[in-house]
């Protein structure tokens, strides 16, 4: 499959007359908890000609694209990906794992450092705090058994425990997070075992799931706490943001932009 991926990368490319500076895996693959019938959800960042950003027009900022029955390409313009970046844009910093990657031109290590001073964990941890919540509501009134839509549910409250715990941006890594995090032992194995069945497609007996249902919303309350004292920072200044951009440009260019101090 990975074969199969990067041709049609290559593909995407040449459609679009872009470069493809990074490409990675997004999902429940990337998360730990696939299936044999998961789809493929290929992310990627990719830049275009200088011409391009100096036209008064609007160029469109996102290719997605479903070129193969099992995989989704979805891709977003250095352009957005750094606006969004400035913003700790937890998407895009999930993109920004060193797991699961396809294509990684050498330029990505400037979008990695800058999503490091950028990283917000009060506005990571309210994005994935407001995930888990709108997930129970969204899913568990339907069907507690349905083990994909746990996950959802499971993979954005971890997150929010990481950001308490370390913070710092937690991994795509659902066993990972598991692993490293301070909660209960029992509650650990719970999760696991979730996970476990979810892979091979089994049930968890529905007492199980109904306990650790309790345990999250009671521990989503109790998080409310800790999210109305903290502080929204969205001061991070535009020149660094910049000079990324126009230095990206250059090193995939070949060429030196005037008025860009050295």
């Amino acid at each position: 499959m990975r074969k199969i991926i990067l041709g049609e990368l290559k593909k995407i490319e040449k459609e679009e007359r872009v470069i493809i500076l990074y490409a990675v895996e997004a999902g429940s693959r990337a998360w730990g908890y696939q299936t044999d019938e998961s789809d493929y959800d290929v992310r990627f960042i990719y830049i275009r000609e200088v011409t391009a950003y100096l036209n008064l027009q609007e160029t469109k900022d996102v290719i997605i694209k479903s070129t193969h029955d099992s995989i989704e390409f979805s891709g977003w313009d250095l352009s957005k990906a750094l606006k969004l970046l400035r913003k700790s844009n937890p998407s895009l910093m999930e993109w920004l794992t060193n797991e699961n990657v396809y294509r990684e031109l050498s330029v990505i290590k400037n979008i990695r450092e800058l999503g490091d001073m950028t990283f917000s964990p009060a506005s990571c941890l309210i994005h994935y705090n407001q995930m888990a919540k709108r997930n129970i509501e969204k899913y568990l009134n339907e069907d507690t058994k349905d083990l994909k839509k746990w996950m959802t549910i499971i993979r954005p409250w971890l997150a929010c425990k990481w950001i308490e715990e370390f913070q710092t941006f937690p991994p795509n890594g659902v066993n990972e997070m598991i692993y490293h995090i301070n909660i209960n032992e029992g509650m650990k194995d719970t999760i696991s075992s979730m996970i476990r069945a979810r892979v091979n497609g089994k049930e968890v007996p529905n007492p199980i799931v109904r306990n650790f249902e309790d345990y999250i919303r009671n521990d989503l309350l109790i998080m409310n706490g800790t999210l109305e004292n903290l502080h929204m920072d969205d001061s991070f200044q535009w020149g660094h943001i910049n000079e990324t951009f126009i230095t990206i440009l250059e090193d995939v260019w070949g060429m030196h932009l005037y008025g860009k101090e050295r």
